[in-house]
């Protein structure tokens, strides 16, 4: 009897992260804008490559959609998002607020939320804010984005993998930590963010901090994105338009405890 309590606890504990394989993309950075075309060709193509894939189940954007968060750069990338044809979930980063003669009004008014929250097989997903509140300032978590973020997760068990636009570190949130408390409480698995146009490994007061390309094609030939596999292990590829996937980064999916945080990384 003991022997068969046992395996039935190993059993539940494989299972926690035994979920069904999944594949998903991040586009980041976009940067549209209606003084240069390159930006939403770019966006094009990276839509165009993604609805090529057979096996891609949902599409995350983590922010600065456009370059000056004007509407007509706004309608001009939803125009192109929406040719997705798989679902895709969005949020705004600093070039939506930063230039913004709206304050980020037409951004709403043309994509409806600037959070999202969602489950899919076995995982939860979640997007926020991370913006200046004042043109040019540096990125900040409003109270009411932490609460709403305590309150979607506070009942959850299931692991979880966040997106935002900046990284939540010192020199880019002014006060990251307050977020990072409150997903340190749950089975946070990593934070994925854009900002930095390149791929990139960070901490986040001991949580991964997984930094994605920009779509924009840069120095290159063509532009990219990045594509997601969660098995048992977190494995982020880079897709260049009309090359292979490469994989650059795999971390294993666990039962996350955090340590108390230290006080030393604290501005």
């Amino acid at each position: 009897m003991r022997q068969l309590i046992i395996i039935v606890l190993l059993l539940s504990a494989s299972q926690l992260f035994a979920a069904e394989v999944f594949r998903f993309a991040l586009i980041t950075d976009l940067h549209v804008q209606m003084q240069n075309p390159q930006p939403a060709e770019d966006l094009k193509n990276a839509i165009d490559d993604i609805n090529q894939q057979k096996n891609i189940d949902f599409v995350i954007i983590a922010g600065d959609i456009t370059e000056n968060g004007d509407e007509a750069s706004l309608l001009e990338a939803k125009n192109i998002i929406s040719k997705l044809t798989v679902p895709w979930y969005i949020t705004f980063g600093n070039h939506e607020i930063k230039w913004s003669e709206s304050g980020a009004t037409d951004y709403l008014k043309i994509f409806g939320n600037d959070k999202f929250s969602f489950t899919h097989k076995g995982f939860k997903f979640i997007g926020f804010l991370t913006v200046p509140v004042i043109k040019k300032g540096k990125g900040h978590i409003v109270p009411q984005d932490i609460e709403w973020v305590n309150n979607e997760l506070k009942l959850c068990k299931l692991p979880i993998i966040a997106i935002t636009h900046y990284p939540l570190q010192t020199g880019d949130v002014d006060n990251w930590y307050d977020m990072t408390d409150v997903l340190r409480k749950f089975n946070t698995q990593a934070v994925l963010n854009g900002h930095y146009h390149r791929n990139a490994l960070l901490n986040f007061d001991a949580i991964p901090g997984i930094v994605n390309r920009s779509t924009l094609r840069g120095k290159a030939a063509k532009g990219g994105y990045s594509i997601y596999t969660v098995s048992d292990s977190l494995h982020v590829a880079e897709k260049q338009i009309e090359a292979e996937e490469e994989i650059w980064l795999s971390l294993p999916i666990e039962n996350k405890k955090f340590d108390a945080p230290d006080p030393s990384l604290r501005p």
